[in-house]
């Protein structure tokens, strides 16, 4: 045993030093625990100032008081404007004491207007297509397909379409429709038979998906972005291309240039707005590059980075974006020489920003982002009515995201490919403000009894 571990040899080793260095020792514990008593509290109020941090973003934050403020004037739903039936309850004798000598107060009659659905029930149909034999071309004739006939379908328009809409715009899964369809209407179908009804449906509607993409490649300019997806498992991504009046989703693979380049072609002559993701560095003949991201990176940057230099240019930055926001808003009110002069400031002020020489780590990479794509930063103002950021494609690739959230995303190519051509055809009926479920119907039976003529306009 050392003396070391020893209580007793420890104790000899302490009455062996002199007055001197056992004064020393004392001391110098003492400013040990004076130094921890301090670190203790530093670390008590860094958590205070934490907390209080939290409850005063809480408190800005706090719900505004729900419902209309007070004395507004009232409201109500809605008459009908029209009555599908009219129900008379009329009284034969007295409920108090049973006399039968009542007479009818016309005028003080209670009108009561009520709205309620129909339960639906399964319909079945059975089509006979008659056979006739033309003694004048000697061949056999066979009568047309009914209007709402789906050849060889077992199931009819209406359900597919409802499935089409409750999978894809209200996000349920299969396994819900399927009890949405039984409890309902009594309607007995298997998830299996739902999915693969959405594949042909959605096979049918490519056609419909074309003329999108014909569209999308004639527009002026296009909102473009990715996020993740899956099928079966295996990492793939799903792009959407969008603009004001047009939706289209892909999924593919790849993450790279070659994407934007296949839908929209490498001679695509509009804009493009994008994050700064490369994928976007080659493809359209002008791009704007979304300030909010940049923004918003700023901001989280700002939530770590403290020092004296980042704030400083990061004040700078901001005042450079928000003069060429103000600029954008005062366009209708200035001479186009004194809008091209204020525009050529801002590209000025922008090019000597990224200029500099940092120091922080944060701006030496934001700083070789900006010599990057200073072309590409202020497009917005040189072309009229080409938007700063890229918040349409974020909006519109976010139902995807809900997809992705409630389900496996796709189980095989077949079904990615119909959720390409159902989602895009669904979100760009949304944009127009057409009636999906009239579209969807119509464009069906049309294109399954063989008019390959696409019914959606660009």
């Amino acid at each position: 045993m050392s003396p070391s571990s020893d209580p007793i040899q420890r104790s000899f080793l302490w009455i062996e030093k002199t007055k001197e260095e056992l004064i020393d020792i004392v001391l110098r514990q003492q400013d040990q625990i004076q130094a921890l008593q301090e670190e203790i509290q530093k670390l008590k109020e860094k958590q205070r100032s934490k907390f209080a941090r939290i409850a005063a973003s809480v408190k800005k934050r706090r719900w505004k008081k729900l419902g209309r403020p007070a004395g507004h004037p009232g409201s109500t739903r809605p008459m009908p404007d029209h009555i599908d039936e009219v129900v008379h309850q009329t009284l034969k004798n007295c409920p108090s004491c049973g006399s039968n000598t009542l007479t009818e107060l016309a005028s003080d009659a209670q009108e009561h207007v009520q709205e309620d659905i129909i339960p639906a029930k399964v319909h079945v149909t059975k089509y006979v297509r008659h056979v006739y034999w033309c003694a004048s071309c000697k061949d056999k004739q066979c009568a047309s397909y009914a209007t709402e006939q789906i050849p060889y379908g077992y199931l009819g328009p209406n359900v597919l379409i409802h499935t089409l809409i409750l999978k894809y715009h209200h996000g349920l899964p299969y396994s819900k429709i399927k009890l949405v369809f039984e409890e309902l209407c009594g309607l007995t179908v298997t998830t299996g038979g739902l999915a693969q009804a959405l594949q042909r449906l959605g096979r049918w509607l490519k056609v419909e998906e074309q003329t999108i993409l014909q569209a999308i490649r004639a527009s002026p300019f296009i909102h473009i972005d990715e996020t993740g997806w899956k099928i079966a498992g295996s990492n793939h991504w799903l792009w959407t291309f969008v603009n004001e009046r047009l939706a289209l989703y892909k999924v593919r693979k790849s993450r790279g240039g070659g994407v934007p380049e296949e839908i929209l072609s490498c001679d695509y002559q509009g804009t493009v707005i994008a994050d700064f993701l490369s994928a976007y560095n080659k493809i359209g003949r002008r791009r704007q590059r979304c300030l909010v991201h940049l923004l918003r990176e700023m901001r989280e940057c700002r939530k770590t980075d403290q020092s004296e230099e980042y704030l400083l240019y990061d004040k700078k930055l901001r005042r450079i974006l928000y003069d060429a926001g103000r600029l954008e808003i005062e366009r209708p009110k200035l001479a186009p020489w004194v809008f091209l002069r204020r525009l050529r400031f801002l590209k000025e002020r922008l090019l000597n920003f990224s200029c500099l020489v940092f120091s922080n780590s944060n701006w030496q990479r934001l700083s070789k982002r900006f010599l990057k794509h200073q072309e590409e930063l202020l497009t917005f103002l040189e072309i009229e009515g080409i938007p700063k950021d890229n918040n349409h494609a974020e909006r519109m690739i976010r139902p995807n995201v809900i997809f992705r959230k409630i389900s496996f995303q796709n189980m095989s190519k077949s079904g990615a490919s119909a959720h390409e051509v159902l989602m895009s055809i669904l979100q760009t009926l949304r944009l127009q403000d057409q009636n999906a479920i009239q579209f969807f119907k119509t464009a069906y039976l049309r294109h399954r009894k063989g008019n390959p003529t696409p019914l959606l306009s660009s």
